[in-house]
């Protein structure tokens, strides 16, 4: 009897989501790197998208061949030539793999490049230039991710996370390897209906919000309606501070063989969507309302405010001092932890060592308008700034601060860091010896994931405070792209676009 061959399936991660309009350079020191087993190894057990595609394909008993795992930080574009380098590396180790039955991967679907509009879509097309166009390539992206036409024709699956606060970022991977493994076995002949809108929303961007709630009930009640027949229906939001064409929200339903099912999934959303525009909004606490609201909690958890203009998991640079400045301008006798990227007042704080005192002009060096505040602390701990997140949002990954330093200024705990630090993870300040438990309040560069994060932890609170993930559009020098409601754009029709072996030649309109 033979013996039956081994599936071989290629894997791998890219993940940086770009703010087009933060001036600060995402270099190779703000990656991590993993290859060949330590891919394997040091994912397998991580709650992110690599993670669960790695433990769906190993259950499987498909031999894993691992290319390459880079992630930083949300922030400015990459580097051109550390993009270039990572791409061609990923190139080479598939086209030295030998033959290969698939290739299933995590990318975010925002990340920009220096020369590049989309990074996504120019390693898809390198992947696919050596696979050849018989092995299917399947993607798990964040569901901000920017997805247009170019990308699923370089393709087989697209599905994406369907939570904000990424709750399932895991399921995302099982999805991706799942659908891989159904084309392999000749179970499913997948076609993709796909529709943009030309909208970014003002607010409302949780999953857990209206109307965008109602749109991803319909999503599941629509794949729970055709079972074994829609097989995924993905709605991306898309990162907002990207300065590219074609930016919007992407509908996304993949059928088995069924493009009319696919289309009237998608149709539906859109339109519900795109009538619903004028729904999404925020109401987020004032810096002031904030303090206010810590004055009164309740003793037995601190609040963990989300510092909404200055997102570090948006892309922004994580140099604002707003609630800091704004608590000393007010006198209140209360404790916070207050985090800043500023790699030379770190410098200055790590040189000067544990005990001394410095005399610091804290943050305001990266964004525009912003300026220094003028702080003196004592220096209570110095590091690498090296940490591993505990989750659930990319629990298990490896993550920096770069050098870092934590200072007792008067009473705040202020944690200066080289990096923009990913400090939606309580880990981001424990590793640094901060008790979170002892202070009032802890400041997070997040807006949204911060709440799974610190979950029993502290209370959390979304405060709107200045910078440069701001939700006002008119704030950003836009010059790619147009989308309501930063134009007055109206819409007759949506073309809904088919890609796949079954897909129909041409578009369909709706609306």
């Amino acid at each position: 009897m033979t013996a039956t061959r081994r599936r071989r399936i290629a894997v791998g991660q890219l993940w940086q989501e770009s703010h087009d309009f933060n001036p600060a350079r995402t270099e190779a020191s703000d990656f991590v790197v993993e290859r060949g087993d330590e891919l394997i190894m040091r994912n397998r057990d991580a709650s992110s998208t690599l993670g669960g595609l790695l433990r769906r394909l190993d259950a499987a008993g498909v031999e894993l061949v691992p290319t390459l795992a880079v992630r930083a930080r949300p922030g400015g574009r990459v580097a051109g030539e550390v993009y270039r380098g990572f791409r061609d590396e990923i190139v080479a180790t598939l086209r030295a793999a030998g033959p290969l039955d698939a290739v299933v991967f995590e990318l975010h679907g925002a990340m920009t490049a220096e020369g590049c509009g989309s990074a996504e879509l120019d390693i898809l097309k390198a992947m696919r230039a050596v696979v050849g166009p018989a092995v299917p390539i399947s993607v798990g992206f964040d569901l901000h991710g920017h997805i247009m036409p170019a990308i699923l024709r370089t393709l087989d699956i697209c599905t994406a996370c369907k939570t904000n606060p990424h709750a399932d970022t895991a399921e995302a991977g099982e999805n991706a390897a799942d659908l891989a493994l159904a084309m392999l076995d000749g179970r499913i002949r997948p076609v993709t209906a796909y529709a943009k809108l030309p909208m970014l929303p003002r607010g409302g961007w949780e999953t857990t919000d209206e109307p965008l709630a109602t749109l991803h009930r319909m999503a599941r009640e629509a794949i729970a309606a055709a079972p074994g027949r829609l097989l995924d229906v993905s709605i991306f939001n898309v990162h907002p501070y990207r300065d590219v064409p074609e930016m919007g929200q992407a509908i996304i339903a993949i059928a088995d063989g069924d493009a009319a099912l696919a289309e009237r999934s998608v149709a539906a959303i859109a339109q519900a969507m795109w009538r619903w525009r004028e729904r999404f909004k925020d109401d987020f606490a004032s810096i002031d309302r904030a303090l206010d609201r810590v004055a009164a909690r309740d003793p037995s958890l601190p609040l963990v405010l989300s510092d909404m203009g200055d997102r570090v998991l948006a892309g922004a640079p994580g140099d604002s001092t707003a609630i800091l400045r704004r608590l000393r301008e007010r006198g209140l006798a209360l404790r916070g932890v207050h985090p800043a990227t500023d790699p030379a007042s770190a410098a200055r704080a790590i040189a000067a060592g544990i005990g001394a005192t410095v005399r610091l002009e804290l943050g305001g060096g990266i964004t525009p308008g912003f300026a220094p505040m003028a702080i003196a602390g004592r220096v209570l701990h110095v590091s690498d700034g090296d940490f591993v997140q505990k989750g659930p949002y990319q629990g298990g990954q490896r993550s920096t601060l770069g050098p870092c330093a934590v200072l007792d200024c008067d009473g705040q705990t202020v944690l200066v860091t080289t990096a923009a630090g990913m400090t939606q993870d309580p880990a981001a300040f424990t590793s640094q010896g901060i008790d979170i438990a002892a202070h009032d309040f802890v400041v997070a560069k997040s807006g949204n994931h911060f709440k799974i994060s610190f979950a029993g932890v502290a209370v959390p609170l979304v405060v709107d405070t200045p910078g440069m993930s701001t939700h006002d559009f008119h704030f950003f020098p836009y010059t790619q792209t147009r989308f309501w409601p930063m134009h007055d754009l109206q819409l007759d029709a949506v073309p809904v676009t088919f890609f796949g072996a079954d897909a129909p030649p041409a578009r369909r309109a709706v609306l």
